[in-house]
């Protein structure tokens, strides 16, 4: 939070900090905030890196800064079963506030008769519970006691589950139906189930033969608009006694294609090494360092593929972005063979997400996942 420590760049790379460190996302806020207060639940889903994790934290800091209620963060990225899923829940709950809150005393109250195993992250130095049973049952049952906690509490309860999508490739194949049964009951718990999968993501919430079939309120994470961004940017440079030209905006915005990852990455290295006044001289400069820090690990994609992958890859970065993938002039254009080929190497290459799809309109486009990287595969 604010105070806690001194920002010595405003463009933060990881971890949420306050609202002054945070872009925009006004509208999504406080639509995730209107949900929960009218009983629905949030399917929040985007690409990789466009700043869904710290939309999170901006909701969790907006629900208890405003006193709505009570927000509990989960992340389920290396979660790999029932197991771990019911351990991360529990995790959530006890980090949800300092020990001395009333509501931590509570909830540790209920987890210490679940006989938990605690250990500290290293990474985090936040309090990690393992709970170990001989049977999946007794993890079901556990489950449930956990949310029975929760929906007991006088205050409404957030729950905000990232990298949600994990728990379609946990070997228990009902997962999906266990969670559904246990969360319907919940009134006065809600969720927010966030991924950066798409297309699994989309299939769960909104395929008639999956048990969260249309059990959320869809909320699919667009780009940060320019305008508003250019604000967020500008604001931070003159905060700090520096300025950043027209131009120089207008390349980090083109060069990073106003992706949320990439604008803060390339922003937080020229406000590092740019001086007190940023021309385009400069945000060129940083933004070739980049790629040329980076080259040894592109260098080792090219070693991942097969030379047909590659050459698509490659062609797909030059274009940009690519709607006919199969038509006659892109691949005469490239010198990219059979039809059949690409679309063999296409499906290696959405399946590894060196690629994904953009649905711009009622059109989808094809495009390198890594900006930076198209952009080095762009000069190559």
């Amino acid at each position: 939070m604010l105070g806690v420590k001194k920002i010595e760049n405003p463009f933060l790379l990881k971890d949420y900090v306050s609202p002054e460190y945070f872009c925009n996302r006004e509208i999504e806020t406080e639509n995730i905030i209107k949900y929960a207060q009218n009983g629905l639940n949030t399917s929040l889903i985007s690409i990789r890196r466009l700043g869904k994790t710290g939309l999170l934290h901006h909701v969790l800091h907006q629900f208890k800064s405003k006193k709505i209620g009570i927000g509990i963060y989960v992340d389920m990225y290396g979660t790999t079963n029932l197991r771990d899923f019911t351990n991360q829940i529990a995790t959530g709950i006890i980090n949800a506030f300092p020990e001395k809150d009333p509501f931590w005393k509570k909830a540790f109250q209920v987890i210490k008769k679940l006989r938990p195993i605690m250990s500290i992250n290293e990474l985090s130095g936040l309090p990690e519970l393992s709970l170990d049973y001989s049977r999946d049952k007794q993890f079901e049952n556990t489950l449930m006691d956990l949310f029975n906690f929760l929906e007991a509490q006088e205050q409404p309860i957030l729950v905000l589950i990232d990298e949600f999508q994990q728990i379609a490739s946990y070997p228990e194949k009902n997962m999906e139906a266990i969670l559904r049964t246990k969360i319907q009951t919940l009134k006065n718990v809600h969720f927010v189930f966030s991924g950066s999968s798409p297309h699994l993501l989309t299939e769960m919430f909104y395929s008639y033969k999956r048990p969260f079939y249309q059990s959320t309120q869809a909320l699919f994470l667009k780009k940060i608009e320019r305008e508003a961004y250019q604000k967020f940017i500008i604001y931070h440079f003159e905060k700090n006694k520096k300025t950043i030209t027209e131009d120089a905006l207008d390349f980090i915005f083109e060069f990073t294609k106003t992706h949320t990852f990439y604008t803060q990455f390339l922003c937080h290295r020229i406000y590092l090494f740019g001086g007190k006044k940023i021309t385009l001289n400069i945000a060129h400069k940083q933004a070739m360092e980049i790629l040329k820090l980076n080259e040894e690990i592109y260098f080792q994609y090219r070693n991942m593929l097969t030379p047909s992958q590659w050459k698509l890859l490659k062609a797909i970065a030059k274009e940009d972005k690519v709607e006919q993938i199969t038509s006659a002039a892109f691949l005469k254009k490239y010198d990219l063979g059979a039809a059949s080929t690409v679309k063999r190497s296409l499906n290696a290459l959405l399946k590894t997400e060196m690629i994904y799809v953009e649905q711009e309109n009622d059109r989808k486009n094809y495009v390198v996942y890594n900006c930076f990287f198209s952009r080095w595969l762009q000069y190559k």
